[in-house]
């Protein structure tokens, strides 16, 4: 494994000390999977006390601690270096959190490796001698592509393990082995996950949507039937086959988000990006008629959004709303070759929520979502677009008219101001200029 230098040196102190280094979970499972991404070197030191170890450590840098708790230390100029002693861990409580924990600088590896949740977590690396230490079939699982849990009685203790295996699977494209897809099933059925807290649930979410194929994650979680109401809500709603031929909602919501994973790098918030795509057609099992159509099920999607209590952040929020209300407006704007004056009002819409780039990729990964697209549609949309982005940019104009300029000429600082504000714009965006659109409002107004 490729380790820092300074690292070294400590676990060559740790060895003369007569204690004994092993680096575990994702960090060796990512050096088997050839995984790149960045991630903390998780370290269990073991035959050293709480002390010993801090001691040690103290030598090189300051020693930030996490509680004896759990025994876990950090150094300040080792970053992404987490040292933790062996522990066991019993479940005492609902919560995700209710652990005692119990600390065994002796603990035998066999025992160790119990408290991991998948084979391909409980790989061990032992830094003396240099060797994978694989206690479990880690390896053979990850030569297979599958997860599969530990310890069935242990890992029923932490129902957060659901949404990780799910991330999991849409971050290396595996599947679920089969007794631990059962294993997930019961623990939905028993209502454990109703103990997680929404900023957990939200972390998860995110790591799906952020990885190469998120329809994996989704998919097992429809499997063993645990997706809010608002995605679940999709799998029986269904579409006309003319418009969507890939079927019902839910079908046609994953072949967006791969689609988008595959382009979010080239918006300005890949992971709000993300999230809108998951929830663009949230609006849909509301008001779909029994032929298939679905109006105003953007204007419904932002309602019901309403109810989606996990994303909390109020800028994400405005971002993701404005996505779903506005995530049809380009494509139907070329269809019907729309004038200029809605793609200016439509830049005055979405102006500091989402931008212009943001709406034509997630425009492109919606009609992308649909099993079949002809090429001159696509393409068509495209030389709509570009010519109104040519002609009238990509932000919208800066008012002409602001509520300084109308009290100066008269009007009065109330309630109605904002509502001849934006009138105003109106006005401007058709081609008045400043000195017309106040005739024009003195003469409505006076």
């Amino acid at each position: 494994m490729e380790l820092n230098q300074l690292a070294r040196t400590i676990f060559d102190d740790i060895l003369a000390q007569g204690g004994r280094v092993y680096i575990v979970g994702g960090s060796v499972r990512d050096v088997i999977l050839k995984n790149s991404g960045e991630h903390d070197v998780d370290v269990e030191v073991y035959h050293m006390t709480y002390e010993q170890l801090h001691d040690l450590l103290a030598k090189y840098g300051v020693v930030n601690t996490f509680g004896k708790m759990f025994a876990i230390m950090q150094l300040e100029n080792l970053k992404g270096y987490d040292f933790a002693l062996p522990r066991q861990e019993k479940k005492v409580g609902e919560k995700h959190q209710d652990f005692e924990v119990i600390i065994n600088p002796e603990l035998p590896l066999e025992k160790a490796v119990k408290r991991r949740d998948l084979t391909m977590n409980a790989l061990m690396y032992d830094y003396q001698n240099e060797e994978i230490i694989d206690l479990c079939g880690g390896l053979d699982d990850i030569k297979k592509h599958q997860v599969r849990c530990v310890d069935p009685q242990s890992f029923v203790e932490d129902p957060l393990r659901v949404l990780r295996i799910a991330q999991f699977i849409a971050r290396f494209e595996m599947t679920v082995e089969e007794k631990t897809l059962d294993l997930c099933y019961q623990m939905v059925q028993q209502g454990m996950l109703k103990h997680l807290s929404i900023e957990r649930i939200y972390g998860e979410y995110c790591k799906i949507l952020m990885s190469p194929r998120p329809s994996i994650g989704f998919e097992f979680l429809k499997r063993i039937k645990a997706l809010p109401f608002y995605l679940s809500d999709l799998i029986t709603t269904h579409q006309r086959l003319d418009y969507h031929p890939e079927g019902d909602v839910f079908t046609h919501t994953m072949l967006v988000i791969d689609v988008a994973a595959l382009t979010k790098h080239k918006t300005d918030a890949p992971l709000s990006f993300m999230w809108s795509c998951l929830l663009h057609d949230i609006g849909k099992p509301l008001v779909t008629t029994a032929d298939g159509h679905a109006p105003q099920h953007n204007e419904a999607g932002v309602k019901v959004f309403q109810k989606v209590k996990m994303i909390q952040s109020k800028k994400q929020r405005q971002y993701i709303s404005t996505m779903i209300m506005y995530h049809m407006h380009l494509m139907n704007m070329a269809r019907n070759h729309g004038k200029d004056l809605s793609y200016l009002r439509l830049l005055k819409k979405i102006d500091g929520k989402v931008s212009m780039n943001d709406l034509i990729c997630i425009s492109c990964c919606d009609k992308l979502g649909r099993g079949k697209v002809a090429q001159e549609q696509y393409d068509a949309f495209f030389t709509f677009i570009e010519d109104k982005i040519a002609r009238l940019g990509m932000q919208a104009p800066q008012p002409l008219i602001n509520g300084y300029i109308l009290i100066q000429n008269g009007f009065q600082q109330n309630k109605q101001l904002k509502m001849i504000l934006d009138e105003a714009y109106d006005l401007q965006l058709q081609g008045l200029s400043q000195e017309k659109i106040l005739r024009s409002l003195k003469k409505k107004y006076e």
